[in-house]
């Protein structure tokens, strides 16, 4: 095996790393924004994906996601939010003024 077949392993191999780490933050935020949802009586309609990108939070260099958030407090009105996550971790949730019945 040769240097830079060594090289192209490793980076093939970091990439699928990397891919399976942010399907499993993804699956955690999912969890976590309908618990939030649950918890403040709202109905969580979905979640997508608006940016990422490698950052440092607190010293600690990881994946930076925001997400944004749709949800309804009434049943007839969508509102969006963002939710913002660092790792398996989320650092801010915001969300508009919304009707409460």
């Amino acid at each position: 095996m040769t240097l830079s077949s060594l090289v192209i392993l490793l980076s093939i191999s970091w990439i699928a790393f990397q891919f399976w780490r942010l399907r499993g933050m993804a699956e955690f935020s999912m969890a976590h924004a309908k618990r939030y949802c649950d918890q403040h009586d709202l109905q969580f309609l979905s979640l997508a994906r608006r940016s990422t990108r490698i950052s440092t939070f607190r010293g600690k260099l990881d994946w930076k996601v925001v997400y944004q958030l749709e949800f309804s407090s009434n049943h007839e009105d969508a509102y969006i939010g963002t939710m913002t996550s660092f790792g398996n971790r989320v650092i801010e949730m915001n969300l508009p003024v919304y009707k409460i019945d």
